[in-house]
């Protein structure tokens, strides 16, 4: 009886240490999409336009990502407590030591943090955290399979040159503008 009393103290106790109790970004997406204070958007990669201007490599590189989640609040005067929640609730995330900082920018009113998980050669997911102090706060995953960073980097030029249109996501932002809120 002592040692069936003694196994399940142990099993209970490794039950007890096995539970993570953080909450992941995923849990967090899936808790808060339909929640009527936030904007959730799952983008997928056909959404871009102008594919073909694309080289070979840039076009590999966009096939490495799947999709784009996007969940948001936009600041109203209404619901200023509850950004300041959330913000807390992401940073708690975002300590996680699977997140790993690749890049913190910011001043003034605005501020982005830039995460990934995985490894520097094979990304799994790109996280992008920002908060404005006139818009809101938002947060992107990027998910995808053995994403190269140094190619996202690429992909991300070919953007900013107008290599790759991105008329599909014109939406989003305007839901961020000022008529909307």
């Amino acid at each position: 009886m002592k040692i069936f009393k003694n196994i399940s103290l142990f099993c209970a106790v490794v039950l007890m240490m096995s539970c993570n109790s953080n909450q992941s970004l995923q849990e967090y997406y899936v808790d808060n999409q339909g929640d009527k204070e936030f904007v959730a958007v799952d983008v997928p990669t056909s959404l871009f336009a102008n594919v073909e201007k694309l080289t070979e490599d840039q076009k590999k590189t966009l096939e490495t990502v799947k999709k784009i989640n996007i969940l948001a609040i936009p600041k109203k005067e209404e619901n200023q407590a509850k950004i300041a929640t959330e913000k807390t609730k992401i940073s708690n995330i975002l300590k996680d030591e699977k997140y790993q900082l690749l890049i913190k920018y910011g001043g003034g009113d605005s501020k982005m943090e830039v995460y990934y998980t995985g490894s520097e050669e094979a990304v799994d997911e790109i996280i992008v955290y920002g908060e404005d102090k006139i818009k809101g706060m938002g947060i992107a995953r990027v998910l995808g399979d053995n994403m190269n960073p140094s190619d996202i980097l690429q992909l991300v030029r070919s953007m900013q040159k107008g290599d790759l249109d991105l008329e599909g996501l014109k939406g989003i932002s305007k839901m961020f503008s000022k008529d909307q809120l």
